[in-house]
């Protein structure tokens, strides 16, 4: 009976620490990334009859394709680059092209939070975590005015995120050994 409390006490500890990582690091939901999405100008061009998918789309386009591409990249070069080519003329091969073609034609750049938080959030429906931007843009686009918007920056550490899930499994474990012993 101890036993089966210890690993009961140790499986919930596990559960929760899992849950605050993602709590901590700050993944967007889908309702916060559509928002950014909307305030950064994007659907300009990305709504329902525009010359791109609309949010709902993508959305869709991206939970169908989750599991199936090695990387962010090839999730690209397979599934987005010859629309983007036809359309706007433009290279994307990477993950990182599609961001900084896509940024600039809002008048942001990769780095941006906003930018940032529709990015974490596509990334994580395909199973992956976006990569940080290393490099400046290539080719400069022709930005699209937008009005302005009030950004916020999203997440921390990873080294945060890890301290406070050990912190957490840490205390669950020394609880669980107090109950088994008394």
């Amino acid at each position: 009976m101890r036993l089966l409390l210890i690993l009961a006490t140790s499986l919930l500890g596990l559960m929760l620490a899992s849950t605050a990582s993602l709590v901590v690091l700050g993944q967007p939901t889908e309702a916060e990334a559509k928002s950014v999405f909307e305030g950064l100008g994007c659907i300009a061009c990305h709504r329902s009859g525009g010359i791109a998918k609309s949010w709902d789309e993508i959305v869709s386009k991206y939970r169908a394709s989750a599991g199936r591409y090695a990387s962010l990249d090839e999730y690209v070069r397979a599934e987005v680059s010859q629309e983007v080519k036809n359309k706007l003329g433009q290279d994307v091969n990477s993950w990182s092209d599609l961001f900084r073609v896509m940024s600039q034609l809002t008048g942001k750049s990769p780095d941006d939070p906003g930018v940032k938080t529709v990015e974490s959030y596509l990334a994580s429906l395909l199973g992956a975590q976006a990569p940080e931007v290393t490099q400046p843009p290539e080719t400069p686009v022709t930005p699209t005015p937008t009005p302005p918007t009030e950004e916020r920056a999203v997440g921390v550490s990873f080294i945060v995120a890890a301290v406070v899930a050990l912190v957490i499994v840490v205390a669950v474990a020394l609880i669980a050994l107090r109950l088994a012993r008394g």
